[in-house]
């Protein structure tokens, strides 16, 4: 008996369409330092990328400083795809697409900044969330970067970096001032679905965002992100992990499609652990059931050749210590399949049935082996000459005698 194990595999963290450029720049932002020139050949992964920063950078911030340059300098906003969430698949593939065509969405631009952050081992997150552009939130959802730099998080946007959408046509205008940005201006622009990634002590409620500025927030219980942070980085349990994201979503406020269909997709995602986890115990119960149904089946081979060799009179000759081996063997067997169905989870409907059946032809079998454990020992207390009589039923008036 096999349950299938339900395997769900989430494709992508932000699916719906990803298009949040703004419309244009104001003439006082910072210009971007001009990039490293990367050849083509450390360009194939974010691995090799990362591989070739870490060789040419010392420090951290000199890392992430050059990744964001040559980011803005040499990606492109890909106007093609950007109403088209499948063609990123995922998160390496939105990666590897982006590199190879120089051209990207905001998936692109912050999946690659994050995978070659992380392989060079600098904490770093993707996050999702929208946007607003001149007191207007705009009508798609939005990916970026939280990295941390000398012990300090600070959020980073290489796509709105890189440039505008003028008549649905990049144009390349690199500026500074989404690179390592603090929390507290990055917020004036940028809302994550989930209020851990504004890395404030006092996040912003989302009715709030829609406010033309958002003023400092009192009156509201102070909100420990450093460490709501850690035991997100540290949590084993997947499971948990996202519920606590969806309370956190929920406790923040709903108040447009783009949170709906994150809180959605977390929901699900949620639901999927827990039917997978369902379906892996349901499997690991049955695996201890076949264990223990193969141990009895053993036992049950090696009772029939008992029986066979005991209807032989225990012929050929074994020595005596073989003969009770025999038998204390079948009785093993039998302890070791007992076991495996003691640790099963009696509620497990899919073999609930077959424990039944399997601990009563157990009970069947282990009084038969304790009757051959009793005529084994008798058979070794006797003398040779007298043995041979125990195999007969011997009787006077009607009542056995041996």
């Amino acid at each position: 008996m096999r349950v299938v194990f339900l395997l769900l595999t989430i494709i992508t963290l932000f699916s719906t369409s990803l298009y949040a450029q703004p419309k244009e720049r104001i003439s006082t932002e910072r210009p971007v330092p001009a990039a490293l020139v990367i050849p083509d050949s450390e360009l194939a992964s974010p691995a090799t990328l990362s591989h070739y920063l870490s060789a040419h950078t010392t420090s951290r911030k000199e890392f992430v400083r050059q990744l964001y340059s040559w980011l803005v300098w040499n990606i492109g906003y890909d106007v093609t795809n950007m109403y088209n969430p499948d063609y990123y698949k995922d998160t390496l593939d939105a990666a590897l697409k982006t590199l190879k065509n120089r051209v990207g969405v905001c998936q692109g631009y912050a999946n690659l900044y994050y995978l070659t952050c992380k392989e060079a081992g600098i904490p770093v997150h993707l996050i999702g969330g929208y946007t607003k552009t001149y007191n207007k939130i705009d009508n798609a959802s939005h990916a970026w970067i939280a990295v941390q730099v000398d012990s300090t998080w600070y959020l980073t946007d290489p796509t709105w970096g890189a440039g505008v959408l003028n008549n649905n046509k990049f144009v390349r205008k690199p500026v500074d001032s989404y690179f390592l940005v603090a929390p507290s201006a990055f917020v004036q622009t940028h809302m994550p679905f989930d209020p851990l990634w504004q890395l404030l002590e006092h996040p912003y409620r989302h009715d709030e965002f829609q406010e033309k500025f958002l003023k400092p927030v009192t009156g509201r219980a102070v909100f420990n992100y450093r460490d709501s942070l850690s035991t997100y980085d540290s949590m084993k349990d997947d499971l948990l992990k996202y519920q606590l994201v969806i309370n956190r979503i929920e406790g923040y406020g709903i108040t447009n499609q783009m949170i709906s269909h994150e809180l959605m997709y977390y929901k699900n995602l949620v639901r999927y652990i827990a039917e997978n986890r369902k379906v892996a115990a349901a499997n690991r119960a049955i695996d201890d059931f076949n264990r223990s149904s193969n141990q009895y089946n053993r036992a049950v081979n090696l009772f029939n050749e008992y029986v066979q060799f005991k209807n032989n009179q225990f012929k050929p000759s074994r020595p005596d210590s073989e003969i009770k081996e025999m038998v204390n063997a079948i009785g093993r067997k039998l302890a070791d399949s007992r076991k495996g169905l003691a640790g099963l989870d009696r509620g497990e409907v899919a073999i609930r049935g077959n424990i039944s059946e399997l601990e009563e032809s157990l009970g069947s079998l282990e009084r038969k082996v304790t009757e051959e454990q009793a005529f084994v020992d008798k058979y070794i207390r006797t003398g040779k000459m007298f043995r041979k009589s125990l195999f007969y039923k011997t009787t006077w008036m009607g009542i056995p005698v041996n």
